[in-house]
């Protein structure tokens, strides 16, 4: 059986960003959990597999995944994390399944209260994107992988381009430009994945990455009328707010962002019309 120190694998569960993930089982505690492993040879993968488990490993918080411990087996680095039940965000959009919008709201103001405390630790996560949130059987959502998280008051140094980290259709404007980011690029990715869950849709086209990063930089967002004619004023609003090209005209925190958010949630009715 495959081990890591005291964790056993039972099985192999996905592929991260640098290596497998495994679901394995604490023998010491008795419990299960998730095994990231590094299989990556490259020094500057390694590093930010490291930065990863020191970011992930000062953030506690409801709404964010949980490190418990990190080690090195042989030549493989793996950090281990609570085992989380659901699934990700991705697969419910990708399904096109009907939920409540009440539900969906509070999705997103989970993800924002996460947020709101990884910016409050000097954190910025760099990746938000749907498959980067797990919506567990409870309905608490998680933030995943802090894999290319960097801290404010450092520079980038592992950042090779803007383009080169965060996925395509869901980096900011100024990360296409590589410029240096603060906590309000993570608001716009934030944008993009509540316009993509509230309406099945993205807000920016493209045929190709290339494409998508200048719809991105270049292009308004695809009307909400034309995706979602029942969308309250209100909410798209908001959602326009979120996706502003110029970081100055963003909101200027998750705090301003939650602020706004939970007056929708209590305007939400029940019987509101939605995609899906």
């Amino acid at each position: 059986m495959l081990k890591f120190g005291k964790y056993e694998v039972r099985k192999q569960i996905g592929a991260g960003s640098f290596g497998d993930v495994f679901k394995g089982f604490d023998t010491v505690i008795q419990r299960n959990v998730a095994i990231k492993t590094c299989t990556t040879a490259g020094e500057e993968a390694r590093t930010r597999f490291c930065r990863e488990a020191q970011i992930s490993g000062n953030l506690q918080h409801p709404n964010i995944v949980t490190l418990y411990d990190f080690g090195i087996e042989g030549e493989t680095a793996f950090l281990v994390q609570e085992f989380l039940t659901g699934e990700d965000l991705d697969d419910r959009i990708r399904r096109g399944e009907v939920v409540p919008l009440g539900t969906k709201l509070d999705w997103l103001e989970q993800i924002a209260e996460g947020l709101r405390y990884a910016h409050g630790k000097g954190v910025i996560h760099r990746d938000v994107k749907p498959g980067n949130v797990r919506v567990q059987r409870d309905g608490t959502a998680k933030i995943l992988d802090f894999g290319v998280a960097k801290l404010m008051h450092e520079e980038s140094v592992l950042t090779r381009t803007g383009m080169t980290l965060g996925t395509t259709a869901y980096v900011s404007p100024e990360q296409i430009s590589g410029k240096e980011l603060d906590a309000r690029s993570d608001i716009f990715s934030y944008g993009v994945l509540a316009y993509e869950l509230l309406t099945y849709e993205r807000p920016f086209a493209g045929a190709s990455g290339i494409e998508m990063l200048h719809a991105i930089v270049s292009s308004d967002p695809r009307p909400l009328a034309d995706v979602w004619p029942e969308c309250p004023p209100a909410l798209a609003a908001f959602l326009g707010r979120c996706l502003e090209k110029e970081p100055d005209r963003r909101y200027q925190s998750f705090a301003e962002v939650l602020e706004e958010l939970r007056a929708l949630a209590q305007e939400a009715r029940p019987d509101q019309p939605r995609p899906g």
